[in-house]
């Protein structure tokens, strides 16, 4: 099972560089094809197709085949800014203070879900203000395996999606996230220095290298600040494009 796994991986990953690389543009290889090159069974191939398929690289015609998915048709998308972005903006000072930061022995339910992981991840914990004033309150989880190095690190002075990026080479190529408006818990709140039920936004974040999720993260940010965005109306931004925020 375990050869098998290794083999379906092998296969995503050529092709999602081929798709990147421009090298398909329209068909990709048949069941069969991939099955030959790989030396795997037809259902292996068909494994790494149809795993391609829910991750939104590749369509599936019956009887036509596989092909490169086109962009759908967007009106734009709404980005939340980093916060140094939206602090130079607004002209104001931006300072971190790092609250925990700590390696446990396995992550929450909900965390090793999302990272497909259960080991040893790092937990940082980070409050962004402006001004001196408190913003944007930041809960991340990173793999252990991955992303160990963080617990050596000046969080208050450096971006972590910067140094997963140029220290841990681990290109960040897709991203989930869902954001809610909410009020804040007396817990939340006293970050803050609120009082509970102050308005804020609630986001949650999963960032991939490729297959892999890497970090999973909460931020709640004040509800009275404002995101703005200015679009071109067009195709919808592809795997590799992304807000960044720490």
């Amino acid at each position: 099972m375990r050869k098998q796994n290794t083999k379906c991986l092998q296969i995503k990953q050529h092709l999602i560089q081929g798709i990147r690389l421009h090298h398909f543009k329209g068909a990709l290889p048949s069941e069969n094809q991939l099955a030959k090159r790989f030396t795997v069974s037809r259902m292996t191939a068909r494994r790494a197709l149809t795993e391609l398929e829910n991750e939104g690289y590749v369509e599936r015609i019956q009887g036509k085949g596989t092909f490169v998915k086109k962009p759908d048709f967007s009106q734009g998308y709404f980005k939340v800014q980093p916060s140094w972005q939206q602090a130079e903006e607004l002209n104001v000072k931006l300072t971190t203070k790092v609250l925990e930061l700590q390696a446990i022995a396995e992550p929450p339910e909900e965390v090793a879900c999302r990272l497909q992981y259960a080991q040893q991840t790092i937990l940082a914990r980070r409050l962004h203000f402006f001004n001196e004033k408190p913003v944007r309150y930041e809960i991340r989880f990173l793999r252990g395996d991955l992303c160990g190095g963080i617990l050596w690190e000046n969080l208050e002075k450096i971006s972590i999606h910067e140094l997963l990026i140029k220290k841990y080479d681990l290109p960040l190529t897709r991203v989930w996230q869902r954001m809610t408006a909410l009020c804040m818990t007396e817990e939340i709140a006293e970050i803050f220095n609120e009082s509970a039920g102050h308005p804020a936004f609630h986001i949650k974040r999963l960032t991939y290298t490729f297959e892999n999720p890497v970090t999973f993260v909460e931020y709640y940010i004040r509800g009275e600040l404002a995101f703005e965005d200015t679009f071109t109306p067009g195709r919808k931004i592809d795997h590799n494009s992304f807000e960044i925020a720490y």
